[in-house]
């Protein structure tokens, strides 16, 4: 098999990266990364310094995804069937004056989520009711899934429970265990439309969970979050095998009734992949043009509104294993707002059938690459 080469320009970061399409048929993509600078009101611009592809997950704090919000994902995907829109940003009180709250927003084309932003809040217990504190002031607040409703309860119960939409997040709580309210922080970033209040926190029964809050973060979701995880199984090929070997045991098995029969073995989930889309739900849009407008609302120290163009270079993608050029449409997988630095990232992805893992070794030539 011949050795892979890319040969792009300069402009473009690039990367190989075998999968499958949505009909379990093996595919190739070639997925090539820019990165640009942006300004208030202006353009997009190519950034000085490229950052380089994520070759894994990160996370903020200690870097533990049982207990820490996600940051990054590896970028290097196959196959993500809409464009995911990360925004790693912090909220920022207008003028710098400590805010106790305040709403913030991003917008991509149509598209606009707006949440709300509390400083740090508590519970108390009065009696028989509740009160939440008032927030404190702050100046800024990062706006990622650890500041979200969600969380693990440990303390209301002998059971510990885990809000399933968001692991990491704060203020779920099952019973109205008085003790544990006290200890319970309150998230920091809600929808204004479902707002926790002291009559609807304790959710009492665990299987009401689906009636609470989604949670409203920007960045990356926990691949352990609902419906994320149910997404993930086994992929084609070893679905397919799997789901033979399950074929031969159900043949081989003893009629279902008769002594020492057991189960017959269950059908093994297969990957889909909408697992690979790591944006919040409604930050996972048709694939872009890549020359949207994209608005952010106080999440920038000066500027209560600061809105910047995506650059408008849409890359082609080319593979070549010995039978000559192949050229590729691309889309854009990813576009992360970097807000802090005024840097955006987007990954672009064009992909093309091939014969599998076996057909490669009958390859003459292995080049690939990224123009624009």
């Amino acid at each position: 098999m011949a050795t892979a080469a890319s040969t792009s320009s300069s402009t473009w970061l690039t990367r190989i990266v075998p999968g499958h399409a949505p009909n379990g048929a093996p595919i190739l993509s070639v997925l090539g990364k820019c990165t640009y600078h942006f300004e208030q009101g202006k353009v997009a611009t190519l950034h000085d310094q490229q950052l380089p592809f994520e070759d894994t997950d990160s996370f903020y704090g200690q870097g533990n995804p049982a207990e820490d919000a996600p940051k990054l994902e590896s970028e290097l995907v196959a196959y993500k069937p809409s464009t995911d829109i990360l925004l790693l940003a912090k909220a920022h009180s207008p003028r710098g004056r400590p805010a106790h709250w305040l709403d913030v927003g991003i917008q991509v084309g149509l598209i606009r989520r707006i949440a709300r932003v509390f400083g740090n809040r508590r519970v108390r217990v009065a009696g028989s009711q509740l009160v939440f504190t008032d927030p404190e002031p702050f100046e800024s607040m990062p706006l990622h899934m650890g500041h979200a409703y969600g969380g693990k309860d440990v303390n209301s119960d002998v059971t510990p429970y885990t809000y399933p939409r968001n692991p990491i997040g704060k203020g779920f709580i099952v019973k109205p265990n008085p003790t544990a309210l006290e200890a319970l922080e309150l998230p920091n970033i809600e929808d204004p439309a479902q707002l926790l209040t002291p009559a609807n926190l304790v959710v009492g029964e665990y299987e009401k969970w689906p009636h609470y809050p989604q949670p409203m973060g920007f960045g990356c979701i926990s691949r352990q979050s609902h419906p994320r995880y149910t997404l993930a199984g086994l992929p084609p090929p070893s679905h397919a095998e799997s789901e033979a070997d399950r074929k031969i045991k159900l043949m081989q098995a003893k009629e279902i009734g008769t002594p020492g029969a057991g189960y017959p073995p269950g059908v093994a989930p297969m990957l889909r992949p909408e697992y690979f889309n790591s944006a919040p739900p409604s930050l996972r849009l048709p694939h872009l043009r890549g020359d949207e407008t994209i608005t952010l609302a106080q999440m920038d120290s000066e500027h209560a509104q600061f809105s910047f163009k995506l650059p408008g270079l849409r890359p082609r993608a080319w593979l070549d294993v010995g039978e000559g050029r192949e050229e590729m449409v691309m889309v854009p997988d990813t576009v992360t707002v970097f807000k802090e630095t005024n840097q955006v990232s987007i990954v672009w992805r064009g992909c093309g059938y091939y014969g599998g893992p076996e057909s490669m070794s009958e390859f003459t030539a292995f080049e690939y690459g990224v123009e624009s």
